[in-house]
């Protein structure tokens, strides 16, 4: 290993140390693992590569945080994450404390050319920030915010989780667009864009975002915004985990207030055709204010049932007036619908996703929702799964699609809806594989209705061709930012932006 000057950037350095300390940062530091030899590595390319003893012991002695080896008390903590499916294990995790173990990860990392993880949220469906033999790199210990109401604006770390932003923004009544799950992380949300029950009105998450610090491949430390490195500014906004890694970002808040009329309408799945034909039309007249989704639940048991969900961000009163028509229709099993606190409504649809279940989903952008579409999913509903099995549809656009498509490298601004269809398990299961295919099997159905899809919700097994369509007449863009800041194309385990160079 080429010995090298760990530490590249005092700004790094100091703008990490603004942020709110961990408690658990302390005793990270202190747990240190006992290195008793060289371990075996996998490279990016595939190959091993022996990482000496004496360098883990170099890159132990720099780092705040800690080292984690296989046999390690909190390894198999550290590299499972939200989808229970992956099972992954790195040579060795890097938990990183700021910026500067970040620095001395990536360091190493790219002079011995390993295959490099990164984790954050670690809420990746694809499982994306966790690999097989190589490094992980986990920030998930980095869980500073800061607000300034006065400016409206917040600071947070790479490790913060969204129910976290959400309870320090809405003690002052602010919110940024982002999300539906609490345990969702915000660094690779934003990254891939981010949208949530407020993006309709005002645009997705990195339309809010004001800065990134970022160590880059080569272990520098950038700050992107509209003035410094604008080019990075415009890749990290939708461009994924592909430049760097992103160790703290700024957010410009919206005074939205605490409540908000919200809530539910449930049908029985024997009315799931004349609901979805329902909803097609209901989301089509849907004023920006309004956030409207609709979900089929079908259990093996062929029993299961129509949920269609309701934000409203804007006078409850008004909104109870857009969704009168919802509320008269058909003959319900349950109306929830009504004025509910933001932070409650952010953690509502966290039990139906629970953190280490075994999951399986694909997702794509719609124009609409067409006849075929609905007949589609119909034969689905006629044909029960061995496990649970959900299509959601889920509406984007309104003030999504109003911002200049070319100020950020997000695709699919134009998208009216997002569908994903998938299933989950609570435990690894022998037929794992098969329940998968007949997952497969569906989306092939529902495919050819789609156009694009959004980056966070893929689920790994996608071609290049169709990555490179997906972010369409900005992927030449991304090409020459992933050749001046990865070309080596060390952060690989995302979206990938393959370089040229």
């Amino acid at each position: 290993m080429k010995r090298r000057a760990f530490v590249q950037s005092a700004l790094a350095t100091a703008v990490t140390a603004a942020l709110p300390a961990n408690a658990l940062w302390a005793a990270a530091a202190a747990a240190r693992t006992r290195i008793t030899g060289d371990i075996n590595a996998v490279t990016g390319d595939g190959n091993e590569k022996v990482i000496e003893k004496a360098v883990l012991k170099e890159l132990q002695a720099s780092l705040r945080g800690q080292i984690l080896l296989p046999g390690n008390a909190g390894y198999d903590a550290a590299r499972h994450g939200w989808n229970g499916m992956i099972d992954k294990h790195p040579a060795l995790i890097v938990r990183c404390t700021d910026a500067a173990d970040i620095t001395h990860a990536v360091n190493l990392a790219r002079d011995y050319n390993l295959l490099t993880a990164v984790r954050a949220g670690g809420h990746s469906a694809a499982g994306k920030s966790v690999c097989e033999g190589g490094i992980m790199i986990d920030l998930s210990q980095m869980r500073g915010v800061r607000v300034d109401p006065n400016a409206r604006a917040a600071w947070i770390q790479p490790g913060v989780l969204l129910g976290a932003l959400d309870h320090e923004t809405q003690l002052h009544g602010l919110a940024v667009p982002a999300g539906v799950v609490s345990h969702t992380g915000a660094a690779g949300l934003t990254l891939g864009g981010g949208f949530g029950k407020l993006s309709r009105t005002y645009g997705l998450t990195v339309d809010h975002t004001r800065y990134f610090d970022v160590v880059t491949a080569a272990g520098e430390f950038k700050r992107a915004n509209v003035s410094e490195n604008p080019d990075l500014f415009w890749g990290l906004r939708g461009g994924g985990g592909n430049f760097g890694i992103v160790t703290s970002f700024e957010y410009q808040l919206l005074p939205v207030g605490t409540d908000f009329l919200s809530g539910a309408v449930l049908h029985p799945i024997r009315d799931a055709r004349a609901t979805l034909e329902f909803f097609a039309e209901f989301q089509e007249q849907a004023p920006n204010e309004l956030e409207a989704s609709c979900t089929v639940v079908s259990f093996p048991n062929g029993k299961g049932f129509v949920s269609v969900s309701i934000f409203y961000s804007g006078d409850p009163a008004k909104g109870e007036a857009v969704v009168a028509p919802l509320r008269a229709f058909g003959k319900p099993m349950s109306d929830d619908i009504g004025v509910k606190k933001y932070l409650d409504l952010q953690q509502s649809t966290d039990r139906n996703v629970p953190y280490g279940q075994q999951y399986y989903l694909k997702a794509g952008f719609l124009n609409g929702i067409e006849p075929g579409l609905i007949d589609a999913i119909m034969r689905m509903v006629g044909n029960p799964k061995p496990f649970t099995q959900t299509i959601n549809f889920t509406q984007v656009g309104g003030a999504i699609s109003e911002f200049d498509m070319r100020a950020t490298a997000y695709a699919n601004r134009d998208a009216k809806l997002q569908i994903v269809s998938g299933g989950g398990w609570p435990k690894p299961v022998d037929e794992a594989e098969a329940w998968v295919a007949m997952l497969r099997k569906d989306w092939d159905t529902i495919y050819p209705y789609t156009k694009g899809f959004y980056i966070n919700n893929m689920m790994g097994d996608e071609s290049d061709q169709s990555i490179r369509a997906n972010f369409g007449v900005s992927y030449d863009r991304l090409v020459e930012l992933k050749n001046k800041y990865d070309p080596t194309n060390l952060f690989r385990l995302n979206a990938n932006i393959k370089p040229t160079v």
